[in-house]
């Protein structure tokens, strides 16, 4: 029986490790897969007995049904018994379907990075690609005949149904995409196909399409969605899911025929006659009669899940030795090329090159993203000393500073135009606008877009360039970083995609900037920084050259256009933009661990410690230094004289609290001391923009901004799509190492790997964490599991499946999610939220009954 979110952490307890599937019987593909072991320690067998979001066929016999379950493709007996598995874990196999002639199963692999067609054998042999390139392909269903295979495919920005030969893997589009079409099943007599339509990701009809291209709808709903649409043997009765808000339900002939309350999957009904249908719910596989009972089919799957030894975190809170900063934010040539501006540990600086340098805004506040004035004599640069984020100015020659904008904070990414006058910045989450020097007068360019980067204005300064998320289609919310032009006098934009098929690095510190001559626009594609010439619009044209081999982010142009500094592995490096030659600019600039001095104690009232149900009454705690060394009853400790006293005898002392899944750090100072507020002394943050990430833990460690302690992964790696501004793009084995060394460089603590990198991709991402001595974590648990990852985020988050992984629509998670995960000690962050109670209420509620919060 499927379990809530709730009562699934309260069973599942707390996990340490990854694992590789085994299984007995397993055909060739998953058999090689499973001697690639990471380090792992003891392992034990689990047997599956439900799944969670799967779906099943019905072979033409009836003999034998195929499933997905841990994203591995098995069969089992109608009857039920134990399951064979047929695939291993980097093919990633789900939703498959019988051939006709029940010799060989069709079903979708993420093996190369997109969802493609493949084809096996029954037992798992005669492995074979049916579709290739950078569209995806899914849901896929054999035609009555056995020779073609309908799909839902990528057409242009929306998906289409294609039909696709056997014999010659060639696609014809039976629609034109005119809504997101998905989830084809055929007529019985293979004159034409059922799909689901609809906009986004949430379809409300069903239609039917011939060959020659006639269309009608067959059903609509008016509240939630559809899916799973399916006919039976006459073709005289039409199957498909319904699942809203309230609940799911399977519904033929337009009356649900599901019980009250089932947790019905979203996928097709496979027909075992007219009047009886197999479906997948409430994690089983099961048999229902139209009108009547149903029966559940029992099956056993049997895996095998290794510990892994746990990592902890090699972070040094110790040592006051001075320490090389990293953490550089936003470096700017200067017009003359002889300085450069930048931000660290809250402040922001300018050093002539060769020279140290100099804090030329220090105030305690949270100081970043500078950039230069044409002239080299002033810097715009963010600044929340007003208790929000806005544009201020500084003088360089008087030291004088200047409020420019008064939006109310949310204000990023400053550039100033080449005259001047006026400076573009992000405001509102996303929108661009420009202000005006001399009268601070606002104007909206355009948005709101998704995390747009940093602007750039061309060399005429009649127009704006900006890093933006093209999503491939409006089904799923991933796509492409391009670059996007705005004019300024007409609003006219245009997109463009540099180097074809890939995106941007991230929408960070990616460019694109112009160069001041106007020439060139410079951009960060596959870890190294491309050029390409621009055209009178202002767009990237012809081929991108590369400057050089070394990883960069955060390239800014010299003033005669002739340099540009970046960022490379935590180092500022300078490189000439004609031939690519290199040099490193040095930054003297260090920090020091704050550590506390003396001893402090803490007369407590009581303390929960967090390993007895039962409070403590009348404790001294004896911190010494930055530990907690004793904990005694009142009186009895090792105090001494010229101890600091603290009186908490009306209070209650307790742990830290840790907030486990945050993307930070954040646009303002005041945001660290909030968190300690709430009791919260220790953020883990799994993804975060690389710089970003350093500087926060830089800055609270050297004790010049005021927060919880922050353990952050830097940029998230995925693959070729991304959603996220700090999403980095990862499409080959290479790129993969330039993050990992990245990772290293810059003392990140863990690696987090996101929504659309594949499983061989996984695999070596989790093995190089663990060679560091990191931890690893990901949206997924099934291939990460497979694969030695230590962690999975969420119960629910975003897939590329189309439909969760780890729970169902109505919130369910099934023994498939929970055996192997608590058996293995992967550790979950169920992100459940706080029921509806805000953080606010939370600290209310710590302060009214007396509580003290301990690091």
């Amino acid at each position: 029986m499927g379990i809530t979110r709730r009562t699934f952490v309260k069973r599942s307890g707390h996990a340490a490790a990854g694992a590789v599937w085994l299984a007995g019987g397993a055909a060739g593909p998953a058999r090689a897969q499973t001697a690639q072991r990471s380090s792992v320690a003891a392992a034990e067998q689990v047997a599956i007995t439900e799944a969670t979001n799967a779906s099943a066929a019905l072979s033409p016999d009836g003999k034998t049904i195929a499933f997905d379950l841990v994203n591995l493709l098995w069969t089992v007996p109608a009857s039920g018994g134990d399951a064979t598995r047929l695939t291993g874990v980097e093919q990633e196999a789900t939703e498959p379907d019988f051939s006709p002639d029940g010799r060989r199963i069709v079903f979708v692999s993420y093996a190369d990075g997109n969802f493609h067609l493949w084809l096996m054998n029954t037992d798992g042999s005669g492995l074979r690609q049916l579709t290739t390139g950078s569209s995806d392909h899914r849901e896929p269903r054999f035609s009555p005949d056995g020779t073609r295979i309908a799909c839902a495919v990528e057409t242009g920005s929306r998906y289409a149904i294609h039909v696709v030969s056997l014999d010659s893997s060639k696609s014809e589009a039976w629609t034109q995409g005119t809504a997101q079409e998905a989830q084809p099943v055929w007529t019985p007599d293979g004159s034409a196909i059922a799909f689901t339509t609809g906009t986004g990701s949430a379809p409300r009809a069903i239609d039917l399409v011939s060959a020659s291209g006639e269309r009608r709808t067959l059903a609509t709903v008016s509240d939630g969605f559809v899916a799973g649409p399916s006919f039976s043997p006459d073709g005289s009765r039409l199957a498909y899911v319904h699942l809203t808000k309230e609940g799911t339900s399977l519904v033929v002939d337009g009356k649900v025929v599901s019980d009250e309350g089932e947790d019905v999957f979203p996928f097709p009904a496979r027909w075992i006659s007219d009047d009886e249908l197999l479906h997948t719910a409430d994690g089983k596989l099961r048999r229902r009669m139209i009108g009547g009972k149903a029966d559940d089919i029992e099956f056993t799957a049997r895996v095998t899940v290794p510990r892994i030894e746990e990592r902890p975190s090699a972070r040094d809170f110790d040592s006051t030795a001075a320490r090389q900063v990293k953490g550089i934010v936003s470096p700017a040539l200067s017009p003359d090329g002889s300085r450069v501006a930048f931000a660290a540990l809250g402040d922001i600086w300018v050093m002539r090159r060769g020279a140290t340098p100099k804090a030329v805004v220090s105030d305690g506040n949270y100081n970043t993203s500078p950039a230069w004035s044409p002239d080299g004599r002033t810097l715009v640069y963010v600044s929340d000393r007003t208790g929000a984020a806005e544009l201020w100015l500084y003088d360089l020659a008087r030291g004088e500073q200047r409020q420019l904008t008064a939006l109310g904070g949310g204000v990023d990414g400053p550039a100033y135009s080449p005259d001047g006058s006026t400076i573009a910045f992000i405001a509102d989450q996303g929108t661009l606008y420009t202000v005006d020097v001399a009268t601070g007068g606002v104007r909206k360019v355009v948005g709101p877009l998704n995390s747009p980067g940093r602007p750039s204005f061309s060399a005429d300064g009649k127009r704006l360039s900006s890093a933006v998320l093209v999503p491939v289609t409006p089904r799923f919310r991933e796509g492409h970083n391009q670059i996007l032009t705005i004019e300024l006098a007409t609003g006219a934009t245009d997109y463009s995609e540099p180097v074809a098929g890939a995106s941007l690095g991230n929408r960070v510190d990616s460019g694109p900037v112009y160069s001041p001559d106007g020439k060139q626009i410079a951009y960060v594609v596959g870890g190294t920084l491309r050029i390409s010439a621009v055209d009178s619009a202002g767009l990237p044209t012809g081929a991108a050259r590369k400057l050089n081999d070394e990883t960069a982010d955060a390239p800014s142009w010299s003033g005669d256009s002739r340099s540009l500094l970046y960022l490379s592995d935590g180092r500022l490096r300078i490189a000439d933009a004609a031939g690519g030659r290199s040099r490193a600019v040095p930054v003297k600039l260090t920090w020091r661990q704050a550590k506390p001095a003396g001893r402090t104690v803490i007369q407590a009232g009581a303390l929960w410690d967090g390993m007895d149900s039962r409070l403590r009454h009348d404790v001294d705690i004896l911190v010494g230094g930055n530990r907690i060394v004793d904990i005694s009853p009142r009186g009895t400790g090792p105090t001494r004289s010229g101890d600091r006293i603290v009186d908490a005898r009306h209070l209650t002392a307790m742990p830290g609290l840790i907030a486990v899944h945050e993307h930070g750090p954040w646009e303002r100072n005041d945001t660290g001391r909030l968190w300690l507020s709430f009791g919260v002394t220790a953020v883990r943050s799994p993804g975060t923009a690389n710089y970003y990430a350093v500087e926060a833990k830089e800055a609270i460690d050297s004790g010049r901004r005021t927060g919880p302690r922050v353990f952050a992964a830097g940029d998230l790696i995925d693959g070729s799509r991304v959603y996220y501004s700090s999403g980095r793009p990862v499409t080959s084995e290479d790129e993969l190492q330039r993050e990992l060394d990245k990772t290293q460089a810059l003392g990140h603590d863990l690696v987090k790997t996101y929504v659309r990198l594949p499983y061989a991709l996984q695999r070596k991402a989790i093995q190089a964490g663990h060679r560091l001595g990191l931890r690893a974590t990901s949206h997924y648990l099934f291939g990460p599991l497979g694969l030695g990852g230590d962690g999975a985020e969420h119960i629910g988050g975003t897939s590329r499946y189309g439909r969760r992984q780890k729970e169902t629509h109505l919130g369910h998670t099934y023994q498939d999610v929970t055996g192997p995960l608590a058996r293995s000690g992967m550790s979950l962050t169920p992100t459940l939220g706080l029921s509806g109670l805000g953080l606010s209420t939370v600290r209310a509620g710590l302060y009214r009954y007396g509580w003290v919060i301990l690091a």
